[in-house]
């Protein structure tokens, strides 16, 4: 079942500067953008929605979607705004120092009502973060009506935290966290947005504190040490994948939850889900991008199939 999904949010173009001030060419960013881009290269249809200016950012992020073969129809273009932007500073250290030009981008004035119900028509999967209700009041509507609709249409929905301290407050995350965490199947956050909902610095009680909260599998990302996932039948870890030079950690957590939504589509157990999905986020730590290292659908079959090699070589 290669499955259709559906998911929606802020785009953002991105440049970046180095120390000595050379700007490299404008790229595309953003955590639903980034989950999507990763779903539609393992074969998936994907359909991203959002709102974008009408500036040279948002024919970017439109080149940006029909390269991957994203469904761009329910994007909505709004004249005379302007699309986000993000100016990263690589510094000498190897870290990433960010400003952020999106108090009155396009996407904070989404409406409850930019995206249409059919877009959930033939919907297999709805991928959702909490970025967009952190967005402004219309942004958060949309995000209730979307997540409302799905949940009544059966369709499984995930949301992943993604908790941005300079957009929302860790009480309004809980808040957001606490009215839906009950329909959503899949929940995602990393250890400290596991600490922010549970109050625990145990991974392994915020778990299962949160996994009695409703959804039938939380992932915990726990970064360059993997991740654990619970459901019914318990927690289970897996290790990160070894990357050789990581040069770029942004994008990590969203190829780990496209990677795994697309297992998940395709029938894998937990245990089979979390080391693939780990893999995935690995290749893109490794590359400079948010989502140019994720890798291809035969990428991806080549890794399973050395992975299986492996394991039956051990027996």
């Amino acid at each position: 079942m290669s499955g259709r999904i559906v998911t929606f949010g802020e785009a953002l173009a991105t440049a970046t500067v180095d120390e000595a001030g050379t700007l490299t060419p404008a790229t595309v960013a953003g955590a639903e953008l980034n989950t999507a881009v990763g779903l539609a290269r393992l074969g998936h249809d994907v359909a991203w929605a959002s709102r974008l200016g009408d500036d040279v950012f948002a024919g970017l992020v439109r080149e940006t979607l029909r390269a991957e073969g994203i469904d761009d129809r329910f994007v909505v273009a709004a004249p005379g705004e302007q699309t986000g932007l993000i100016v990263k500073q690589r510094l000498s250290d190897g870290d990433i120092r960010s400003e952020h030009y999106r108090a009155t981008s396009a996407a904070s004035r989404l409406r409850s009502d930019d995206l249409p119900v059919a877009a959930l028509d033939g919907a297999d999967w709805l991928h959702a973060t909490c970025i967009i209700p952190a967005l402004g009041t219309g942004p958060k509507g949309l995000f209730e009506n979307v997540l409302h609709e799905a949940s009544m249409r059966g369709i499984p929905i995930s949301l992943d935290a993604n908790h941005r301290p300079q957009l929302m407050t860790e009480d309004e995350l809980r808040a957001v966290v606490d009215d839906w965490l009950d329909v959503v199947d899949t929940f995602f956050c990393n250890e400290d947005e596991a600490r922010i909902l549970t109050g625990t610095t145990s991974t392994d009680a915020a778990v299962d504190a949160l996994a009695r909260r409703g959804p039938r599998v939380v992932v915990v990302k726990l970064g360059g040490r993997g991740a654990m996932a619970g459901d019914a039948e318990g927690r289970r870890f897996t290790p990160a994948s070894a990357v050789a030079a990581p040069t770029h950690p942004v994008g990590a957590g969203d190829a780990f939850a496209a990677a795994w939504i697309s297992c998940t589509l395709r029938g894998y157990t937990v245990d089979a889900a979390l080391p693939v999905a780990a893999w995935c986020a690995a290749r893109v730590v490794a590359d400079p991008g948010d989502h140019d290292g994720f890798p291809r659908r035969a990428e991806l079959d080549a890794f399973e199939a050395a992975q299986r090699e492996v394991a039956e070589a051990g027996r």
